[in-house]
């Protein structure tokens, strides 16, 4: 029997703890060892979510909800549920990445509008139609996390749209231990979902890694060249699979 393709590897996985497992059962099923340093946590915004919650309350008076995240989509779900069961006006559904439809499909009854065609803020813009004056209410609510860049915002402004931007969470910054640290650095790679854990991998761990770097996409990629990371591989398709099989490609 061949060996696994990823046997003999330690790879880093920085996702917070919540969001890691889709990513380890893959890498794991792949002969890897898997190495846990959850780089962030998702907790709630400063208000609480009282902003995001009010929001959610009277989503009906939206045209469209858009989401871009899997976490943001997490924080919509019970608000999705609850306008089914008392039967609620819905607004119609844009989301960004597979990630994010999957969780919101998860509710019953919910048909997703828009789904990107490209796995970016640009490329849901782009997805996104053209206000038609007349035709519709322009009203367009936006969860998002605290921080996320003006993307979205500016793109459906521009055509047309009225937003309501909420954040639905925030980041925070995990500190690992010095035997932690000690043990990340014999990894043989570390994968970096998000700009945010590549922000705490340097602060953490500085960019003197020896293993190698590979991110989700290239917003990631950007933040982690940025900080002054060596990416040595991006997925193809944002996902763990997507991710498992750039390793497999680098250490073929």
């Amino acid at each position: 029997m061949s060996p696994l393709p990823l046997s003999g590897r330690q790879i880093v996985v920085t996702r917070a703890e919540e969001q890691a497992g889709p990513i380890v059962e893959v890498l794991s099923a792949a002969g890897a060892a898997v190495i846990s340093l959850p780089l962030i946590e998702i907790i709630e915004p400063l208000d609480g979510g009282a902003a995001r919650d009010a929001a959610l309350a009277k989503m009906s008076i939206f045209e469209w909800l858009v989401v871009t995240s899997p976490n943001g989509a997490r924080r919509v779900v019970g608000a999705l549920q609850h306008s089914i069961n008392n039967t609620m006006r819905i607004p119609r559904i844009a989301v960004l990445g597979n990630g994010t439809r999957q969780v919101i499909e998860d509710v019953s009854g919910v048909e997703i509008n828009v789904h990107a065609a490209v796995p970016s803020g640009e490329g849901l813009v782009q997805s996104f139609p053209t206000y038609t004056s007349g035709s519709q209410e322009n009203k367009v609510l936006l969860v998002q996390g605290e921080g996320a860049d003006l993307t979205v915002v500016a793109g459906l402004t521009e055509k047309g749209w009225e937003v309501t931007r909420v954040n639905a969470y925030r980041t925070a910054h995990c500190i690992p231990s010095s035997e932690t640290r000690e043990q990340v650095q014999h990894g043989d790679a570390v994968i970096f979902a998000s700009g945010s854990a590549a922000r705490s991998w340097v602060s953490a761990m500085g960019t003197d890694f020896l293993g190698k770097v590979v991110v989700i996409g290239p917003v990631t990629q950007k933040v982690a060249a940025s900080l002054g990371l060596e990416v040595h591989a991006m997925a193809e398709v944002p996902t763990p699979e997507g991710i498992c099989a750039a390793l497999v490609v680098l250490f073929a």
